[in-house]
């Protein structure tokens, strides 16, 4: 009997430790929504000044998940136009920057026309809307061609190439 008892004890604690093991603050990875894949955390573990300033600022998010990382918080969620989105905070719980991912039928139309008319042989594949406190949104904008793909910034009506790869011919 005590042989079950105390397997059953260090079983149980295996589980759990391995399960609080896979929770370490990790860096946040800006190149794609996927580099937000691990464990979620419960909200009664964001710090409340985070969760009350994503309520207030995101009032239509729906699946929302909050992650910690090194740095503080991010809640990756959908928005009301079915928008891929991040939120992130410091540790402090104060807002950093929001994230929206998004096809070219959503976005302003005077960024589109900007871009389009530069770009007008261009697909535009995802944009992404980058907000932060006391500053314009950025657009990046994600372009391809028969033979290009291109990454170009949008800020206040001015646009910069920021990446450009040749695809190769395999």
């Amino acid at each position: 009997m005590k042989n079950v008892i105390v397997t059953t004890i260090i079983t149980v604690t295996l589980i759990t430790g391995s399960a609080t093991a896979q929770q370490v603050n990790r860096p946040l990875a800006t190149e794609g929504m996927q580099s937000l894949q691990m464990n979620t955390l419960h909200i009664s573990k964001v710090h409340v000044r985070a969760v009350r300033d994503f309520l207030k600022r995101d009032k239509t998010a729906s699946n929302v998940d909050w992650m910690i990382v090194e740095t503080g918080y991010v809640a990756k969620y959908t928005d009301e136009n079915n928008s891929n989105c991040r939120t992130v905070y410091n540790n402090r719980g104060d807002f950093v920057y929001t994230i929206r991912q998004y096809c070219e039928n959503q976005m302003p139309r005077d960024i589109r026309h900007i871009v389009k008319s530069q770009y007008y042989d261009y697909t535009i594949t995802l944009v992404e809307q980058i907000e932060e406190t006391r500053r314009p949104p950025v657009y990046v904008v994600h372009l391809e061609d028969a033979t290009t793909l291109k990454n170009v910034r949008v800020c206040e009506r001015e646009m910069e190439v920021m990446l450009e790869y040749m695809k190769s011919n395999l």
